[in-house]
């Protein structure tokens, strides 16, 4: 390891400093590939961060649209719970269930905004 050291030492001193300029272009390289690669890392952390906040808003949305489809099918199930009731008070000539009846298949069809 000391003869590597002393070669190295040697290099840099021969030629008339030739070695020296070596050594400081090549620290300047080191030094600017440093910067390049931490800049390169802080732009991927910039856009993990992004990324991570577009994953945030999908799965509020996701949330939201979740409760919205359990609403609707607790109104579903009620709806079918209803019309159940009315269609047994059809079948048993109910003239006011069957009026309530058609009141509801007329609301069904209507368009919704």
């Amino acid at each position: 390891m000391e003869k590597i050291a002393l070669e190295a030492a040697h290099l840099l001193v021969s030629q008339e400093g030739a070695g020296w300029i070596v050594a400081v272009l090549l620290g300047l390289a080191c030094l600017h590939l440093h910067r390049d690669a931490a800049r390169a890392q802080e732009a991927r952390l910039g856009e993990t961060g992004a990324t991570a906040t577009a994953l945030e808003r999908a799965s509020q949305t996701n949330a939201a649209v979740a409760a919205a489809l359990e609403s609707r099918t607790r109104v579903l199930e009620d709806l079918c719970r209803v019309s159940a009731e009315i269609a047994r008070d059809v079948e048993r000539s109910d003239a006011r269930a069957r009026e309530k009846f058609d009141e509801v298949l007329r609301r069904l069809a209507e368009p919704r905004p």
